[in-house]
């Protein structure tokens, strides 16, 4: 158990390095944090946690900087996350919304925040589409040869498609026909469609069902891999730690990456809440230099995607912490509103 006097030394290294990304001395800590003790109790202190692993010295002669181990207390004990405004969520609550229905555009607006507002690589998992079941296939009329195909999965999500007809159809008849569909299809996930029944919807509907066996071909295609949507790989380089092109360059190859990324998220984000995993407890060598912070995100209490932030060890570990919990949140509530 560390002293109240080391923690608050541990506290201030790793504040000020987090800022600076200089190694901290004695006297800078002296100077600027007003522990009030002199540099030389601090340097002792220093050199307890030193030795029992919370802070390093990267050169001779040099300063401190926090280990993983530091990091962690510091995240886990000492950590206050930073309150966002009021009017910032609520202009980040307006951009996300205004993607409300298109599922594929909102990760993506989600992506970009999360760059933005952290200024490191920002990743997001849209959902597993071939998870998800059919609750309602329904077609409407756009002119005599378009018709928009709306499908609606569970749990809450909607992919709409437009099909061209290569001939005029009855729109009258689009009521029925989805009805049917709707009936046949319900509670087939779109990993379970078999041949035969895509050959049954073919055989009864003719040119129409072609067509929207078109639709469903081309989603199958598109969920066959998770989609990973990716934000903000070029902040790297602003890193101190990254300006290093050999430094960069492993990181740089796993973000090209996509199914690694996607099992990382997954694999870091597997409990609720938001997670911060640091250094060498990433489960792959080219990140043991980073930290990465995740969530998941859900409809109605059900998980269906993930997010996360890949930083540098050295991270603004509050701010980080605090915007990956709200988008999470808010992409979960935005997405539950849809099936209210």
């Amino acid at each position: 158990m560390l002293s109240e006097r080391k923690i608050m030394v541990l506290h201030a290294i790793v504040d000020d390095y987090i800022r600076s990304a200089e190694p901290v001395g004695s006297r800078t800590i002296a100077r600027r944090y007003n522990l009030g003790v002199s540099p030389a109790t601090i340097r002792n202190e220093m050199a307890d946690l030193e030795e029992i692993g919370y802070i390093i010295q990267p050169h001779i002669s040099a300063g401190r900087i926090p280990s993983d181990k530091g990091y962690r207390f510091y995240v886990d004990v000492l950590m206050e996350p930073w309150v966002i405004p009021e009017q910032q969520r609520s202009d980040i609550q307006r951009r996300m919304e205004t993607h409300k229905h298109e599922i594929e555009l909102l990760v993506q607006e989600v992506s970009k925040l999360l760059s933005v507002l952290t200024n490191y690589v920002a990743v997001v998992l849209a959902p597993q589409i071939d998870l998800c079941m059919l609750e309602r296939v329904q077609l409407m009329a756009l002119d005599d040869y378009r018709v928009l195909v709306i499908l609606v999965l569970h749990p809450g999500l909607v992919q709409n498609r437009i099909i061209r007809m290569p001939v005029k159809y009855d729109p009258e008849a689009l009521p029925k026909i989805s009805r049917q569909l709707t009936k046949r299809l319900q509670g087939v996930t779109y990993r379970d469609l078999r041949a035969t029944l895509i050959k049954e919807i073919q055989g009864d509907y003719g040119e129409l069902g072609s067509a929207l066996l078109e639709v469903i071909a081309s989603e199958l295609a598109d969920t066959k891999q998770e989609k990973v949507f990716l934000s903000g790989a070029i902040s790297i380089f602003e890193q101190p730690e990254f300006r290093d092109l050999e430094r960069a360059k492993g990181l740089l190859s796993l973000l090209e990456q996509k199914e690694t990324v996607s099992n990382l998220i997954n694999t870091l984000s597997r409990y609720s809440g938001v997670q911060v995993t640091i250094g060498r407890e990433n489960p792959i060598e080219e990140i043991h230099e980073c930290s990465v912070v995740t969530s998941t995100y859900s409809i109605g209490g059900e998980v269906i995607g993930a997010i996360g932030v890949i930083g540098p060890t050295r991270m603004e570990y509050a701010n980080t912490y605090s915007v990956v919990e709200m988008l999470a949140d808010s992409i979960s509530e935005i997405l539950s509103e849809l099936i209210k």
